[in-house]
């Protein structure tokens, strides 16, 4: 027989959504009863203690400081209804996140200080006391579950044998049928203790976010005699507004603005300090057409953002991304900085008030100021004063201190590193590649300045390879790391980074696809991430900090 959803929540909410445990250091609990997870898959799971040993619940880490869950969880009655206050909970609550297997210390354990309870479904958003390093979030999807859909579910709930099990679990559902805020599930029993679980789907390569579980039959599970086995789940996909709204207290000012080239038109995205994505903009649509693009770049002063553009026309053209938004027009920058014939390719970096320019041609390197009104210089020849190179293929320029450090691969391949310093005067060049542990060659290489005084760098091997190397204050450089640790394997096809609020973020493109990754001050680096919905076949990619 069908049940309607009232039907299956008024026999489940108070028997199998949640459930007084004993969370002792001797139990553990774990989750949907099906195949154990192994780590770190699925570390955006949160296992969730509501008054040490009164409840246990399953949590998503949507975000760097935020967990989704059921409001039931938090309910005083959950045979009443799901409403909760907002502000801190009730009970001393934990979390532990990112620990498939609870006997052991792996992954990372937060208070839950805030929740913001949704007006109308059983959903909250509980804040952690500090944000969550190491372990990337679950992002909300945005696309409506169909009837027949399968979906992947975690949880830390009781399973068909184990009254309070040790490690997190994962099972399948199939969408029986989809309400305008709930779904009906079937499949892996979702028991006790799975309350507010993730059901996820992948897409585009990608895990997002659907539903959370609330209320289920627990046939299947242990100590329960009722053969059915679906659930109810409550929808997220339309509630990614709400999501970023109620958990924008936990913003700062510091953005990370990125640009990407794919088939020749130029796309735009930002990720908060939440560590949520902007949806991709056509920057050319916002800012004008101006044709193919070959390459971009960007850096930011006073929460502007400033976009240069080397169009297939061999012009250089600059637009404007406002703090709230909008875009000042592209307009060609020939008539200021001079005409270049055989542009390769362009870099920018922001100095102060003051932004720096270098653009490589065939056999030359070349520099540019534009100044706090606004009027660029005309070129300068960087080689004349640091140094001829021979077939210069790739350019990077950041500040570092009150200095500005250009990096050039010439010479077949080979890494250099100069410095303009404040009076205008540049250091001849010196070898990177030549470095002890440095690859022999190169392909590409960025650089980013942060505010000790050091260079960070990265560099990428013909193989595909990415290396990291950092030169600190005292002009030595430290050894090279190898990336492929959190990049993934496979080939590197073009690299950016930049600092933002101190931390060096790096961006790559490797088999089409976007990853970013962000070097903590202490050496520490973050799983690589890929925004969202980024356009296919990008080719180039740029980044700049910005403080809006």
């Amino acid at each position: 027989m069908r049940r309607t959803p009232s039907r299956l929540r008024t026999t489940a909410l108070v028997t199998t959504s949640i459930v007084a445990v004993s969370l002792g250091t001797s139990t553990q609990a774990t989750a949907l009863d099906g195949a154990s997870v192994a780590a770190p898959s699925y570390a955006f799971t949160a296992k969730l203690a509501i008054g040490d040993t009164f409840r246990s619940c399953t949590g998503t880490l949507v975000n760097a400081q935020w967990i989704l869950t059921a409001s039931s969880c938090f309910a005083a009655d959950p045979s009443a209804g799901f409403t909760v206050a907002a502000g801190a909970p009730k009970w001393k609550t934990t979390a532990t996140i990112g620990r498939t297997d609870l006997a052991t210390t792996a992954g990372q354990v937060r208070d839950v200080v805030e929740l913001v309870p949704h007006a109308d479904r059983d959903l909250v958003l509980a804040r952690l006391a500090t944000p969550v390093r190491g372990i990337t979030p679950l992002r909300i999807g945005a696309t409506a579950p169909t009837a027949g859909e399968q979906f992947k579910g975690t949880g830390y709930g009781r399973t068909k044998d184990t009254w309070i099990p040790g490690t997190l679990r994962s099972g399948t559902f199939t969408v029986n049928r989809v309400d305008a805020t709930e779904l009906q599930i079937d499949g892996t029993p979702v028991c006790k203790g799975d309350t507010g679980a993730p059901v996820f789907r992948e897409k585009d390569g990608l895990l997002e976010l659907a539903a959370v579980t609330t209320a289920s039959w627990q046939g299947g599970c242990l100590g329960v005699t009722e053969t059915r086995t679906d659930a109810l789940a409550t929808r997220v996909d339309d509630l990614a507004a709400w999501v970023r709204q109620s958990t924008a207290s936990t913003l700062t000012p510091w953005r990370l603005q990125m640009v990407t080239v794919a088939n020749k038109d130029l796309f735009h995205t930002a990720r908060d300090s939440n560590w949520d994505w902007s949806a991709f903009g056509d920057v050319e649509r916002a800012a004008g057409g101006i044709g193919d693009i070959a390459q971009a770049s960007d850096a930011a002063v006073s929460g502007t953002n400033t976009v240069l553009a080397l169009g297939a026309d061999n012009v250089v053209y600059e637009a404007k991304r406002n703090p709230n938004g909008t875009w000042v027009a592209f307009r060609p920058l020939t008539g200021e900085l001079g005409a270049l014939a055989g542009l390769k390719k362009i870099a920018v970096t922001s100095i102060g008030s003051n932004l720096g320019l270098v653009a490589i041609t065939g056999s030359r390197v070349h520099h540019a100021v534009r100044d706090a009104s606004g009027t660029w210089s005309k070129w300068g020849d960087v080689t004349a004063a640091a140094g001829t190179l021979t077939s210069p293929t790739d350019v990077t320029v950041t500040k570092v201190g009150d200095t500005t450090h250009v990096g050039v691969i010439a010479n077949s391949g080979k890494a250099y590193h100069t410095i303009r310093n404040t009076n205008g005067t540049w250091d001849t060049w010196g070898e990177i590649t030549k470095i002890s542990g440095a690859p022999a060659t190169v392909r590409s290489m960025a650089f980013s300045g942060t505010s000790t005084a050091d260079l960070q760098a990265v560099l990428v091997e013909p193989t595909g390879t990415a290396r990291h190397v950092a030169r600190i204050a005292d002009g030595t450089w430290t050894s090279f790391g190898n990336l492929t640790g959190v990049l993934g394997t496979g080939p590197v096809t073009a690299v950016d980074a930049t600092t933002v609020d101190n931390e060096f973020h790096t961006a790559v493109i490797r088999d089409g696809r976007i990853l970013h990754t962000i070097r903590h001050v202490d050496g520490t680096w973050e799983p690589a991430d890929t925004p969202p919905g980024a356009p296919a076949d990008p080719t180039s990619l740029a980044l700049t900090g910005s403080w809006n």
